[in-house]
């Protein structure tokens, strides 16, 4: 499944083939995405835009991780409006960003079965 959201191939690339270990990066995403997401609103919601683009660069990176194009330029376009103090652009790409995941999710979902069908 190649897309805008979700490049299997290259994720699966990306790890040597092992369909195990991009499991646990999809689970390591998964886990990762609750509090980043909670720290970018909650540096939006107080201006801490230097909150916002840490945690939206640690968002690019998860995204790259399992790549994620659209997650990752989502997470890029806020971390630099974030980065030049941007607060109203930050809030839309940070509602842009949610989209994103919300639409990487589905994508991520048939790994996280691989994974437990091969630990039991």
């Amino acid at each position: 499944m190649n897309s805008d959201v979700f490049d299997s191939t290259l994720a699966l690339e990306s790890v040597g083939g092992d369909r195990s270990f991009l499991s646990e990066v999809a689970g390591l995403f998964q886990a990762a995405w609750p509090t980043l997401w909670s720290d970018i609103r909650a540096g939006l919601a107080v201006g801490n835009l230097c909150a916002v683009e840490r945690s939206a660069h640690l968002v690019q990176a998860a995204a790259r991780n399992v790549s994620a194009r659209s997650v990752y330029e989502a997470a890029q376009e806020l971390e630099q409006l974030a980065r030049h103090g941007a607060l109203e652009a930050s809030q839309v790409a940070c509602e842009a960003l949610q989209r994103e995941v919300e639409r990487l999710t589905p994508y991520l979902a048939p790994l996280q079965n691989f994974r437990s069908a091969h630990t039991a």
